[in-house]
């Protein structure tokens, strides 16, 4: 397991439903219908996206915000990545 690095410098563990609870939050930002299985694949692709940017000390919050958006575009859901992307900025 490795640990993912906040904004403030914290480390926590790694943990895959944190992404697949944010793509649902995204999906129901953008109003858009979704499954929780269509979540839990497309968090696994967000792992398979920066898992080549995991570094010793672990990763950096920012790389996998990245991955999602860069994921949920891909798979065609662009308006679930914009309103992850907002929902980030505006959380920030």
């Amino acid at each position: 397991m490795f640990q993912v690095i906040k904004h403030n410098g914290e480390a926590a563990d790694f943990t895959l439903t944190k992404i697949s609870d944010a793509i649902v939050k995204a999906f129901l930002e953008a109003d858009m219908q979704y499954s929780y299985d269509m979540a839990d694949l497309l968090a696994l692709r967000v792992t398979a996206d920066f898992q080549n940017r995991v570094e010793a000390d672990g990763v950096h919050v920012d790389i996998i915000q990245d991955s999602v958006r860069r994921v949920l575009e891909q798979a065609g859901y662009a308006e679930a990545a914009r309103a992850y992307q907002y929902r980030d900025r505006r959380l920030a």
